[in-house]
């Protein structure tokens, strides 16, 4: 041994030792020669003596430590040329060696075992045994399976004689493989499924409920036995389900086809049965994971019921939602919701509300109906909005007019003044902050209330405090206009707010045309106790002579896709005022025999903007949502920045196809 225990530094060798003695007999011997024949101080002499001696141990010294390295290397370097080739052709891994084309140079008897090949591999191609599955020109170490087995491959490139050499060594991972996928198949997950539309159902079917859904429940209980799951109902018209993982890939793989089945199901008189689920697969405790399918019915319901929404370890999918929204609301949940708001309001030192970018009467009547449930608790509010839109400018000079609003209204710079660390946020027809009119007030408030009657696309931010979310709407202004029905009377509300509210319904149901419940009705009814005019209201869709011109310019391009679906583009000579035409000529393209959905793009700024529009049997909420929109099952829209128009309708279209074909 020639280190000391624990310690880094060799020792000495015996020659050192030897010489280190000599250099200081010498040097001695020097000294005293120096002494007897120069006239020097001896000190002197002395210093210099020992000065020349400490140098001379210095280069021994430093001599040692780089021969040492030396003979390291060296022996390092011989260890591996005259055993390694030994090491690898003996190890019970799979090991060849390859030159820079990826033929095979070599190979181990164990490599040679695995390929068992009637012909001799060296020299051939190594894509003839694994196919693509080595690149060896770009490696990036993984798995490859070859035969019955998975293996681990490792890639070690060097060079000889100036030619790259690549070792590859496979290690067996069968066995771990597929415990992983043992353990995976049998992971725990858990579903929440509700009937959508049991109050529709028992309308039509007058015998006790579980004569009126035994139906629906012996095809959930059949379609539970069919993948082992256990179900159980624990509400009239909720169960919950537990199942293995390995059936939920094979409903995935269906893509839940469940949901078609029960589709099918008619009650009384023609009456379609639908059914929400959530599903949660989670690497953590049965009890995290229960929360995730909680969450994820919720989300079913509040994007309309009818479809699966699938938490996969925190990723969100979306299995469904073919038919229109369905969920039910009730006049309790309303009130519940309007005293958690007021709560929130009473606290909170002022209150700021703000609908969505690119703002509408809906947008703007909900604030406005938002604003006056404010006032009736005593809370100072504002109202961020784009003062300059020209399409919002004769509803902001009505309001301007009443007293409480000559100050109300403010702009984004006026917004962030007022935004603080109390402020309450309320955001109206939308349910994404970013979204919003102004996304930095939103992105510095820290309480945030949401009233909105599009479907939810994902979760809600973390500074959101309570949500009123109902897809089964016809408008923002009528989920607030009921809010203010709970808390005052119709006197209690002035004409001109009034108006404003029947404005937003009048506009997302197309004249009472189109998303219309008993609910919208009864809406409208409370705002025509408190003076709204319908004549007054329809002067605000008035439209200017030249924006019907361009709104030919729709008109003249339309192409019709899929023989149901009218597309028409618009690019060139445009301004702000076009994204207002560009959804009125999908309006008007509904009109269109044999047109079931239509779809306008219009380049605006750096901006393509797309205005969907469905006649009731297509979703073009989901069409768009793959294009980074959203909105309502026959309302919707999208903005992409694209400097193609051509790009963005291309995508457009593969976004129908999907929706069709999935």
């Amino acid at each position: 041994m020639n280190k000391r225990s624990g310690d880094n530094i060799p020792y000495a060798s015996r020659r050192e030792l030897v010489l280190t003695v000599a250099l200081a007999c010498l040097n001695i011997a020097l000294f005293g020669i120096l002494v007897l024949f120069t006239e020097a101080h001896p000190a002197l002499i002395a210093t210099v003596i020992v000065v020349l001696y400490l140098a001379e141990i210095a280069i021994i010294g430093l001599r040692r430590a780089r021969k040492t390295e030396m003979v390291a290397a060296s022996g390092i370097y011989e260890l591996l040329k005259e055993k390694c080739s030994a090491v690898l052709k003996n190890t019970a891994s799979p090991v060849m060696a390859l030159d820079g084309e990826g033929a095979v140079l070599w190979c181990n008897p164990a490599m040679l075992e695995m390929l068992d090949s009637d012909e001799n591999p060296i020299g051939r191609d190594v894509k003839l045994f694994f196919g693509e599955k080595l690149d060896t020109m770009e490696f990036d170490n993984g798995e490859i399976a070859f035969g019955d087995k998975i293996y681990t491959a490792e890639s070690f490139l060097f060079n000889e004689d100036g030619e790259d050499v690549r070792i590859i060594s496979l290690s067996d991972v069968t066995a771990e493989r597929e415990a992983e996928k043992k353990y995976n198949d049998s992971r725990i997950c858990v579903a929440y499924i509700a009937i959508d539309n049991i109050e529709d159902i028992l309308q039509y079917v007058h015998e006790k409920f579980r004569v009126a859904v035994s139906v629906v429940d012996e095809k959930l209980k059949s379609w539970a036995r069919s993948i082992n799951a256990v179900i159980k109902s624990y509400e009239n018209d909720k169960y919950v389900m537990f199942f293995d993982s390995v059936s939920l890939d094979a409903c995935i793989a269906g893509r839940f086809d469940i949901l078609d089945e029960i589709r099918d199901t008619r009650v009384g008189d023609g009456v379609s049965v639908t059914v929400s689920m959530g599903v949660a697969r989670y690497d953590g405790s049965l009890y995290e994971c229960e929360q995730l399918a909680r969450d994820a019915v919720d989300m079913a319901l509040q994007r309309g019921g009818d479809q699966v929404v699938y938490n996969n370890e925190g990723v969100t999918e979306y299995y469904g939602g073919r038919t229109k929204s369905v969920y039910k609301r009730s006049n309790v949940r309303s009130r519940t919701f309007t005293n958690q708001l007021t709560a929130l309001m009473a606290r909170a030192d002022n209150v700021l509300i703000m609908g969505h970018r690119y703002g509408d009467f809906d947008s703007f009547g909900a604030s406005v109906g938002i604003a006056k449930l404010s006032m009736i608790c005593g809370v100072k509010a504002n109202i961020a909005v784009d003062l300059r839109d020209k399409n919002l400018e004769p509803c902001i000079a009505l309001m301007q007019e009443l007293d409480g609003y000559s100050q109300m209204f403010v702009d984004n710079a006026d917004g962030l003044d007022l935004a603080g660390p109390d402020t309450l946020l309320v955001l109206v027809d939308h349910n994404i902050p970013a979204r919003a009119q102004f996304a930095d007030i939103a992105a510095r408030v820290r309480s945030i209330a949401i009233i909105d009657h599009h479907r939810k696309i994902d979760d809600l931010h973390e500074n959101v405090k309570i949500s009123y979310i109902e897809p089964s709407a016809s408008s923002a202004c009528e989920l607030v206009t009921e809010m203010l029905e709970s808390v005052a009377s119709s006197q209690n509300v002035s004409k001109t707010e009034a108006d404003m509210l029947l404005a937003g319904i009048l506009l997302d149901t197309k004249q009472f045309t189109r998303n219309t419940g008993t609910r919208t009705f009864g809406a409208a009814q409370y705002l025509r106790g408190a003076g709204a005019s319908p004549t007054d209201v329809y002067a605000l869709f008035k439209t200017a002579p030249d924006d019907l011109r361009k709104e030919a310019r729709f008109h003249t391009a339309i192409t019709i896709y899929r023989g149901n679906i009218a597309i028409s583009s618009c690019e060139g000579d445009t301004d702000e005022s076009y994204r207002i035409i560009a959804s009125k000529a999908a309006d008007k393209m509904l009109t269109l025999r044999g047109i079931d959905a239509a779809f306008t793009l219009v380049r605006i700024g750096e901006q393509i903007h797309i205005s969907g529009r469905s006649g009731g049997l297509i979703n073009v909420q989901l069409i768009l949502e793959r294009l980074g929109g959203g909105g309502h099952f026959d309302v919707a829209g999208a903005q992409i920045a694209s400097e193609s128009i051509f790009d963005i309708l291309e995508t457009l279209k593969l976004s129908i196809d999907d929706y069709f074909e999935a």
